[in-house]
């Protein structure tokens, strides 16, 4: 029995292709912050800076973040690339346009825009007084699905733009992405 995750149908099969580096590349960073490893670079992506009297992101939105993500998932990217290549599975889950853009720089892009996509969010919660990692108290399960859909919903948007996945799988890509963080969140706490 094959498990070319290339062959037709299967779309949860072909959506969990699509978002596996990303999945390992945010399973490597709650490892690296539980272990408080690279700690020297944890420093805030807004420096510290201020709007109105409040941070503009937060002090969780570091530069370790952004860069464990986009290395992690970089490197996933690319070794999952390698094995498509090398069980020439070269149809519409590999990258779209493989001579300009490689496996591991389309995975870079996907853990960058992870962690930009985060970010609107954060900047809203810090005006509305929301405190990092914390929830609003009206609205709160709301506020929570947001917080965790708005990197999985950033991610969709590379997913589309470098490889030739269906709108359906895009889809089942974005649930499936969005339950994982829910389930790595829950499991996180």
């Amino acid at each position: 029995m094959s498990i070319d995750p290339m062959r037709p149908g299967g779309r949860l099969r072909r959506a969990s292709w699509l978002i596996l580096p990303v999945v390992l590349g945010g399973l490597g960073h709650v490892a690296v912050l539980k272990t408080d490893f690279l700690s020297t670079l944890a420093a805030p992506l807004d420096g510290g800076a201020t709007w109105r009297g409040r941070p503009l992101f937060g002090a969780n939105k570091t530069w370790r973040g952004v860069i464990v993500m986009t290395t992690l998932t970089a490197i996933a990217a690319g070794l999952q690339g390698e094995l498509a290549r090398r069980r020439h599975w070269t149809t519409e889950l590999t990258v779209r346009r493989s001579d300009r853009v490689s496996a591991w720089t389309a995975g870079a892009i996907c853990g960058v825009t992870y962690c930009v996509a985060e970010l609107p969010n954060s900047f809203v919660k810090r005006r509305l007084g929301i405190s990092p990692g914390a929830r609003a108290i009206k609205r709160g399960h709301l506020q929570y699905l947001v917080d965790q859909a708005d990197s999985v919903a950033g991610c969709v948007i590379p997913l589309r733009l470098l490889y030739r996945a269906k709108p359906d799988e895009l889809v089942t890509a974005f649930v499936l992405g969005l339950t994982i963080h829910i389930v790595v969140d829950a499991a996180r706490a």
